[in-house]
């Protein structure tokens, strides 16, 4: 199955957001690594005259990034907001041996604004989608289709 993976305008919070949409299936997924908004549109059920699609979206509340010292990662998408138990074992997760303080944060959105509650993000973090977009065909080059923006961290 083939699709085209590429930035694109946060619904949610109107940054850099990641989509993968089939085009010959027209199944999408988009996932912000900004807010944490998340979107999906899958196939439920097929015939040979019609298609039916689920669709799942989760509003953004914030994400945490853990960047193990090996250079592993691993995403929480905050779905709500974080109490203050879950604020706990984000921490001790985030102060682990093994981890690379430098390159892991936790940021939460509430009510459109983002809260760097420990870490630091990395610069395209704060960037509008316009900025992070103008920057990317900077970078990269302008594509032939120009909705396909370069995806970076």
């Amino acid at each position: 199955m083939a699709s085209n993976i590429y930035a694109t305008k946060c619904p949610c919070c109107g940054r850099s957001a990641i989509e993968d949409y089939y085009y010959k299936t027209q199944e999408q997924y988009t996932f912000c690594m900004r807010c944490g908004y998340y979107y999906s549109k899958t196939i439920e059920k097929y015939t040979k005259d019609d298609i039916e699609y689920k669709e799942e979206k989760s509003e953004g509340h914030g994400m945490f990034t853990l960047v193990n010292k090996d250079g592993s990662r691993k995403r929480v998408i905050l779905d709500c907001s974080p109490t203050n138990t879950q604020l706990e074992e984000l921490k001790a997760k985030f102060m682990d041996n093994n981890v690379n303080q430098e390159r892991s944060y936790l940021v939460t959105y509430e009510n459109g604004v983002f809260t760097i509650l420990f870490g630091d993000p990395p610069d395209n973090f704060h960037l509008s989608f316009e900025e992070y977009r103008k920057k990317m065909f900077a970078k990269y080059g302008v594509p032939d289709y120009e909705f396909m923006v370069p995806i970076e961290e």
